[in-house]
């Protein structure tokens, strides 16, 4: 959420990792569901692809036109660390950032429009922190928006109220996926560790094996199995 646009964290797509190398009983219960699971564990550098700045411009523009939006700069995922807080202004940024310009010359009145995205996805309350929490992170908008400006939409009456219009399409807007499939460096996987849930049955362990072994080229893998003891 934010102080003065509502839930435009829409945006904001995320990946959500952890650094804690210890088990966590309460992380299993809550992404597993209390039941069968794993845990991964790969490399930092996971979208790491060694594309250069032109080319990672390009695979961007590629995967907007796909799910039909615009990703914004650094083109690809960015790993941040999450900060834990108590205060409520972080957790509830403001992001809109309004003016209007006067021509010296003709007069006109023009308004400009803009949001920053630099800290959304970054911050969440401190009960959270014993997760300590990382997130690739990566901004996409719908192009709608931005065929809506190319069309004049928002140039079609006074400027306070367009400014009003974009905002208020903006925050309407919905995405034609709830994810963006983003290429990733598949060399991680030779570093790949995997923890077996201390739920798991031997079957599920099975099942876990062959999923290894049919998405991967990995011949000589060792699953780790879990030193906790969980009830069902």
């Amino acid at each position: 959420m934010t102080s003065d646009y509502k839930n435009i964290g829409k945006i904001c797509f995320v990946s959500c990792w952890t650094d804690l190398v210890q088990e966590s009983v309460e992380m299993w219960r809550t992404y597993t569901g209390g039941v069968n699971g794993v845990r991964i564990g790969l490399p930092r550098n996971l979208f790491s692809t060694g594309l250069n700045e032109k080319e990672i411009f390009k695979l961007s523009r590629q995967i907007g036109d796909k799910c039909d939006v615009s990703i914004s700069p650094p083109y690809q995922p960015d790993l941040i660390p999450i900060t834990y807080t108590k205060d409520d202004y972080l957790i509830n940024l403001s992001v809109v950032k309004k003016d209007n310009e006067v021509c010296k010359k003709c007069g006109k009145v023009t308004a400009n429009f803009n949001l920053d995205t630099r800290y959304l996805g970054r911050f969440k309350r401190n009960y959270w922190s014993g997760q300590s929490e990382w997130r690739y992170r990566l901004i996409a908008i719908p192009l709608e928006y931005y065929r809506n400006n190319q069309s004049g939409k928002y140039l079609k009456g006074k400027p306070e109220e367009m400014v009003e219009l974009m905002q208020s399409d903006l925050i309407k807007m919905t995405f034609n996926n709830d994810y963006i499939d983003f290429p990733f460096n598949e060399n991680v996987f030779e570093e790949m560790e995997i923890l077996l849930s201390p739920l798991n049955a031997e079957e599920d362990n099975d099942v876990v094996k062959s999923i290894v072994k049919k998405y991967t080229n990995l011949t000589d893998f060792e699953f780790k199995s879990s030193e906790l003891k969980i009830r069902k």
